[in-house]
């Protein structure tokens, strides 16, 4: 009996001793919340073994991993054994399969490799596993001895097209003047230089004396165009100055799409934390479509991870292939922007030119503006001030807000009256006063008629001589509810679908029409209606276009599309198409006829004032389209009119015959 309960003592110790033995998978596992951690002190001292460390170092161990995974910006790392079915009781040293992976700027890493675990004696005379490092736990096939390489493959980012193949925005070379400080005299050339490139003296010295300035660098000061070569040779003859020619984005349009196209600048702090995938020193889209289509313009350069070793070959860790941008085409017209432009140079406003049987956007400008150009080849920041500060607000993109459409309102008033079948454009009113009022309940208000060549005012006659007062009285008879209802249809109040963003138009400040007085200034163009410029050309549009108001279009891939379908019926078009030439060739603005053309529209004068018996600031609109060549739709808004001569929507009419002018010699 003794015997028995001996052997089972024994037994029960030897178990003991067992389930007091540390599992290497267990050391493992800890190992890798500490690596998944980078607690690599931790790492280092707990758990590698003792050769391990008489091989390397602690600041060995921690530099390399740092500074690896630092500059390679390594992250998602995970480390994973392969195997947990090893034998380990009975041998002082297994192996153990593992995989690590983790991303880097240059792409995943991903590989397998075997951890080593040998038995030792710790501090507190057990027995437990350690582990033996080296370096390429870091990366694969890396070795103490080798350099850590990488390599960029530069992309280009992706040009931006007219219609006609030209560019709009492109990749191109320019000048780039600079100063080598060991050779430059600053008291006898820094004030020549200065008034040869255009830049403030403190500027130039602020680029040139930069903290990692050295006597034998050349340090950039501006670039400029290859068409500005006097300038560059003027101030390469100044001793110490430097001329080289580098890649940069151009625009070769340059102020007349600048509001359009935009252009590119150095990502920004506040950039970096938005986006994603960009460094310090890259470019983005800072305006314009160069902002908005950022994503398929940018470029993404080729990145290579790879080890040198001492003899001079290499061993590639990671690489991604470089990725150039899209080119893209726009609907846009060049020519035609660089003349619209021309036309308006000295203008305040926004024009733009459709097509209304496609929907494409051929013309589209913003005035006064600035060069996109001098922000990429590089501006003071007092010249920056300069254009933001500048009263007449150069930097402001006026065709992406909403306007007072004036008088070219009457059409849509005339459009959803025949559509909804309240207007008959046989019908007349008599109207024999100057101002009109429904009745005694508006108070002071009254409606005034600017012209008063008709006594019996119908369709025709109200369009040709922009009646306000036979307008209100459709607007009136029609009603609130109807009246609004058509403007819905026209779709204002809803997003406009256009590429480039818009401020929405709206019937007015409350999106109903509330009263009868809002009721009558908004039939004939004033109240509190506002329009986008393309939304306004897009309703004529619609009436060029026999009723069907096509989606507006600014990239050559997007499909033709009807917006809105039936805004009235093709014979109901015909009449208004018929009334908008009598407009010009009888009527109101027969200034705007043109020779061999057969120019029809309607004007708009807007008013901005607080209130009624006040004088206010005025917008001069004019949409207009040539009959022979019904492609070309120009919508014209220009500011301050009545400051011009002729003042009113007169001095816009004259504009856009200029435009028209312009083209048939072009």
């Amino acid at each position: 009996m003794k015997k028995v309960v001996l052997s089972l003592f024994f037994v029960l110790l030897l178990s003991g001793c067992q389930e007091e033995r540390i599992s290497p998978y267990n050391v493992m596992d800890k190992y890798i919340d500490t690596w998944h951690d980078l607690e690599f002190q931790e790492m280092y001292d707990t758990y590698l073994t003792a050769t391990t460390k008489e091989n390397f170092s602690y600041e060995v161990f921690v530099e390399r991993y740092e500074k690896l995974y630092g500059d390679l910006e390594v992250e998602n790392l995970n480390v994973e054994l392969l195997n947990r079915d090893q034998p380990w009781e009975e041998v002082s040293s297994v192996t153990i399969p593992g995989k690590i992976t983790f991303d880097t700027f240059a792409g995943k890493v991903e590989y397998e490799i075997d951890f080593v675990l040998e038995q030792e004696t710790n501090e507190e005379e057990k027995e437990t596993w350690y582990l033996q490092w080296d370096p390429s736990f870091i990366l694969p096939s890396l070795t103490l001895t080798d350099k850590v390489r990488i390599a960029s493959t530069i992309a280009e980012r992706g040009e931006i097209l007219d219609n006609e193949g030209n560019h709009l925005a492109q990749n191109g070379e320019v000048f780039e003047v600079g100063v080598i400080p060991g050779d430059f005299n600053e008291e006898q050339s820094l004030a020549a230089l200065s008034k040869i490139i255009n830049l403030e003296e403190e500027y130039i010295k602020s680029q040139y004396t930069l903290s990692w300035a050295q006597p034998d660098y050349l340090m950039p000061v501006k670039k400029f165009l290859l068409e500005d070569e006097q300038t560059v040779r003027a101030a390469d003859e100044i001793p110490g100055v430097s001329v080289t020619r580098v890649k940069e984005r151009i625009y070769p349009y340059g102020e007349a799409a600048a509001h359009l196209i935009g252009y590119i600048g150095e990502v920004s702090a506040e950039d970096l934390e938005e986006l994603e995938g960009y460094s310090s020193g890259d470019k983005v889209g800072k305006r314009g479509l160069e902002q908005l289509l950022e994503e398929r313009l940018r470029a993404k350069n080729g990145e290579k991870i790879y080890l040198e070793k001492e003899d001079g070959t290499t061993v590639d860790v990671v690489e991604t292939d470089s990725q150039n941008g899209e080119t893209i085409q726009l609907t846009i017209n060049g020519n035609m922007q660089q003349t619209l432009f021309e036309t308006l140079r000295e203008e305040s406003g926004t024009a733009t030119v459709i097509d209304p049987i496609s929907g494409k956007v051929r013309s589209l400008v913003s005035l006064p503006t600035f060069n996109p150009n001098d922000y990429v080849l590089g501006m003071s920041p007092g010249q920056k001030k300069a254009i933001d500060d500048n009263p007449e607000k150069p930097s402001l993109n006026r065709f992406s807000y909403t306007y007072s459409p004036g008088s070219t309102m009457k059409l849509l008033t005339a459009v959803i009256g025949l559509e909804n079948g309240e207007l008959d454009p046989a019908d007349s009113y008599d109207i024999n006063e100057k101002q009109w009022q429904k009745d005694v309940s508006w108070g002071d208000y009254k409606v005034t008629r600017y012209y008063e060549n008709d006594n019996k005012v119908n369709l025709e006659s109200g369009l040709k001589f922009s009646d306000n007062i036979y307008f209100a009285r459709v607007g009136i008879d029609m009603g609130a509810e109807k009246f609004q209802n058509g403007l819905e249809k026209l779709g204002i109040g809803e997003a406009f679908p256009f590429i480039y963003p818009t401020v929405k138009s709206q019937t007015s400040n409350s999106e109903s029409i509330d009263s009868e007085i809002l009721l009558a200034d908004t039939a004939y163009g004033q109240g509190e209606i506002l329009l986008n410029i393309v939304h306004l050309a897009s309703i004529y549009g619609g009436v060029v276009n026999n009723g069907n108001m096509m989606q507006p279009l600014l990239l050559e891939e997007e499909k033709e599309s009807v917006w809105k379908e039936g805004i009235v019926s093709e014979d109901q078009a015909k009449q208004l198409q018929t009334n908008l030439r009598k407009v010009v060739s009888e009527g109101s603005s027969q200034n705007a006829n043109v020779s061999n053309r057969e120019i029809a529209g309607k004007t708009g004068t807007s008013e901005m004032k607080l209130e009624q018996g006040t004088t206010g600031s005025e917008n001069g609109l004019f949409v207009a389209y040539d009959q022979q060549d019904p492609s070309l739709l120009t919508a014209m808004l220009i500011e301050g009119v009545e400051k011009k001569e002729p003042g009113g929507s007169t001095y816009t009419v004259g504009l856009t015959k200029r435009f028209y002018e312009a083209l048939k010699k072009n």
